[in-house]
């Protein structure tokens, strides 16, 4: 794969015109699992990997009928080498459990899940080897509640799960090595009217410990109403090299038309290595996936926020043909979107999964699974 500079570039994009890719893991840049849904009446769950030349279509409902219907139950995927790749995803068989699977080089395996209810709302998980995997699954949990289950992190030591109590409700983890991760979540605030707004929560684990750490208030941005009603959490966290981390999340606060509920406006910090550092202006929708760019910088779909606080847009992919083959007055308003972004260990290189697509008229309508690829320039960092 080699990446035009500044832009995405399409490296993989499916015959169907009705399918979407939802999860994406990169052991490197020889070996990568990406998982999709088609979007039939009855849909389907597939599987792609990719061995270094192309990606290729891998029946993994053939060792394990449970991976068929993922398409509703939030499928991720993490990977710490070529025979170690995991997927976590909501139990399309029972309720308020977890299907967590493991290819090991070989074939995909069921790995036991964690004892309990649990809820896939939080679902996020560090892996780094097949006996040292960290698992976000607790349960969902109301605006202004703090129940001890809701902190809870599931550590997997090859044989079991064991539930390790963190210092704040996390929702999402992310690690450089097993002795460097982070969660990121929220705590409780200050109560406003008899609800606890909350405050965006850091948490660090040493090998050790799981320990809390500073990180900045974030007042929300004019025009805001007066008062305390307000608050912020975090919804993502990026490793970005040895002594760097970025999380990313949103703020909620009454602004100029309380009657209409709340605005909100992004939150995203830095760790420099010693302290979390605000980026007050980013352009981010926290709902889409970042992913590390490799260098200092945090990439999203559309945009990339370097370290020094500019931003440097991220040109769509080239127009693709539509149903007839070419390339119509229609099909100029399709548009890419993404799903999941991974930093490609050891490169230059974000790859992300997701679809392409053009509506307005059905008949030509089209909706197609793509992994793109983005490489960051070589004098930026």
């Amino acid at each position: 794969m080699n990446e035009k500079p500044d832009g995405w570039r399409i490296a993989y994009s499916g015959t169907s015109d009705n399918a979407m890719l939802i999860g994406l893991a990169a052991a490197s840049d020889r070996d990568a699992w990406a998982v999709g849904t088609t979007l039939d009446r009855d849909p389907e769950s597939f599987f792609l990997h990719y061995d270094g030349r192309r990606w290729r279509d891998y029946d993994a409902a053939t060792e394990l009928p449970v991976l068929t219907r993922l398409s509703a139950q939030h499928p991720r995927l993490q990977s710490s080498g070529p025979d170690n790749t995991w997927l976590f995803a909501g139990d399309p068989r029972k309720d308020l459990a977890v299907v967590v699977v493991r290819w090991d080089g070989r074939r995909w395996r069921e790995i036991p899940s964690p004892p309990g209810r649990v809820a896939e709302r939080y679902q996020d998980a560090a892996v780094f080897a097949p006996d040292d995997v960290w698992m976000l699954a607790g349960p969902a949990t109301a605006p202004g509640r703090w129940p001890a289950e809701a902190r809870t992190i599931w550590h997997w030591n090859g044989v079991r799960w064991t539930g390790v109590r963190l210092p704040a409700v996390a929702t999402a983890i992310a690690g450089q090595a097993p002795d460097d991760i982070w969660a990121v979540g929220s705590t409780p605030g200050k109560e406003v009217f008899d609800v606890r707004r909350p405050e965006p929560a850091a948490m660090h684990y040493d090998g050790h410990a799981w320990r809390l750490t500073s990180f900045p208030h974030f007042d929300p941005p004019a025009p805001a109403g007066p008062g305390d009603d307000h608050g912020a959490e975090l919804r993502d966290v990026v490793t970005a090299g040895p002594d760097g981390a970025w999380a990313v999340g949103t703020q909620s606060y009454r602004g100029d038309e309380p009657d209409e509920g709340d605005d909100e406006a992004p939150v995203v910090a830095h760790w420099d290595g010693s302290r979390w550092e605000k980026r007050p202006r980013a352009p981010y929708d926290v709902t889409r996936p970042v992913a590390w760019d490799g260098g200092r910088g945090l990439l999203g779909p559309s945009t990339r926020l370097r370290v020094d606080g500019t931003v440097d847009p991220v040109a769509a992919p080239p127009l693709m043909p539509g149903k007839s083959g070419e390339i119509t007055e229609f099909d100029r308003g399709q548009r890419l979107e993404l799903f999941s972004l991974v930093q490609v260990p050891g490169t230059r290189q974000v790859w992300g999964a997701g679809d392409i697509s053009a509506r307005g008229v059905e008949e030509f309508n089209f909706q197609r699974p793509v992994i793109v690829a983005y490489m960051r320039p070589p004098d930026q960092t």
